[in-house]
């Protein structure tokens, strides 16, 4: 809920739903008001919802860009406030009053702005970090699906939306529901209007944003194959999941209700899409990754890029690939990110302990003592191999290992 006072919008309750009236109201007050700052009242919120706070976001980023400041009120609660810092959404909305959080919080990947081919790839790296330490059951083939959605939505910020603040990604993890989310929004040109440049044939919008979801459809098949967001709609539809695209005057979702695609009276100056996957569908890189009626197998994956310098082992740097190693819920992130890198048990690890000269014995037994009570001592010896451990360490695993075997 909110209202506008003024050139403050006051904020109250839950602060999500349609961001379309907040867009008519900022564009209210800085075209005919012709306000040059705006102040956001969160005072009384007591909640956020992600997907409109990445979009107000990008909308604020695109305003400053015209020289429209924006001062923020935070809540009155502070764990709401604590929210909207670690999201960072108060950064984008407000860098000179509130410090970058990209990676402050290790449950979901922050809101994230990229502007280049760099910036962009960092944004999907980081994100399949911080879902390998915190989703279970994230096997490769599932990881491959999410990774390649993410890079594909994000990568059409770059390639065809001219937006100048480039675009603004996040996701959000639901173990318990078993999905993740991904909210990417720029403030460019629009699916409608970018797919005409080479596809002028398609002159209705409603037409061109569906067009944009099916197989092949691009502006340019020369350079672009037009599977990205098929395939990110495909992985949301085969799983049971959502998806949404708000662009111009059209609005498409597609929910279990199906699909659903109408016209808005409030244009939305850019581009913002919603993915979200259930990844407990065994079958997702396989039966959603399905181009000219074949199976796509991304290449050169996350795990193979950082983990398989030599071959088929995992190897993981303990040093570098952990933050912490002084307590059983940095122990917790650490197993999860392990386990799915075994891939169900499939792959061994080869852990390179250079450098690490002491751990805790609460971490030592989250991440090793829990792993071999899982594994058993065959597979716990067949899948974790060991190089570079100190002795110490090495007397804390061992410990943690024998207890768990009395147990």
């Amino acid at each position: 809920m909110f209202r506008t006072v003024d050139n403050h919008l006051f904020f109250s309750e839950h602060v999500g739903g349609d961001v379309l009236p907040v867009c008519a109201a900022m564009h209210n007050l800085t075209h005919k008001q012709l306000h040059n700052e705006i102040t956001l009242d969160f005072t009384s919120a007591t909640s956020f919802d992600a997907a409109f706070m990445v979009a107000l976001s990008t909308i604020a980023r695109s305003y400053r860009g015209d020289m429209v400041h924006f001062d923020i009120i935070l809540p009155r609660n502070t764990t709401q406030a604590r929210l909207l810092r670690n999201a960072n959404w108060l950064h984008l909305i407000s860098p000179e009053k509130f410090e970058d959080r990209t990676t402050a919080n290790k449950n979901h990947f922050s809101a994230f702005q990229f502007l280049d081919v760099q910036q962009q790839d960092l944004a999907v790296v980081r994100c399949i970090d911080v879902l390998m330490q915190r989703v279970e059951g994230l096997h490769r083939n599932k990881l491959k699906a999410l990774e390649w959605s993410l890079t594909e939505v994000t990568d059409n910020v770059l390639n065809h939306a001219a937006s100048p603040v480039g675009g603004v990604v996040q996701a959000i993890s639901r173990p318990t529901k078993h999905r993740v989310d991904f909210f990417v929004c720029d403030a460019g040109i629009g699916i409608p209007r970018s797919l005409r440049q080479g596809r002028p044939d398609i002159q209705d919008d409603t037409l061109a944003v569906k067009a944009a979801i099916e197989e092949g459809v691009t502006k340019n098949k020369t350079t672009n194959q037009g599977n990205g967001l098929f395939g990110t709609f495909k992985c949301c539809e085969v799983s049971g999941g959502e998806f949404e695209i708000l662009t111009g005057n059209i609005r498409l979702t597609h929910s279990k209700t199906g699909l659903h695609v109408r016209r808005t009276t409030i244009p939305f100056h850019g581009t913002f899409i919603k993915a979200s996957i259930d990844y407990s569908f065994d079958k997702l890189l396989e039966k959603a990754l399905v181009f000219r009626g074949r199976p796509h197998d991304p290449a050169f994956d996350h795990v193979e890029r950082f983990y398989q310098p030599h071959g088929e082992q995992i190897e993981v740097l303990v040093q570098t690939e952990f933050n912490s190693f002084g307590s059983r819920e940095a122990g917790k992130l650490a197993r999860t990110k392990i386990e799915n890198l075994m891939d169900s048990g499939h792959t061994p690890i080869m852990f390179d302990f250079n450098g690490i000269h002491l751990i805790s014995s609460s971490f030592a037994d989250e991440v090793f003592g829990k792993l071999f009570a899982h594994l058993g001592p065959l597979r716990f010896g067949q899948l974790c191999q060991f190089r570079n451990v100190d002795s110490t360490v090495q007397t804390l695993i061992d410990r943690a290992i024998s207890q768990r075997m009395r147990v």
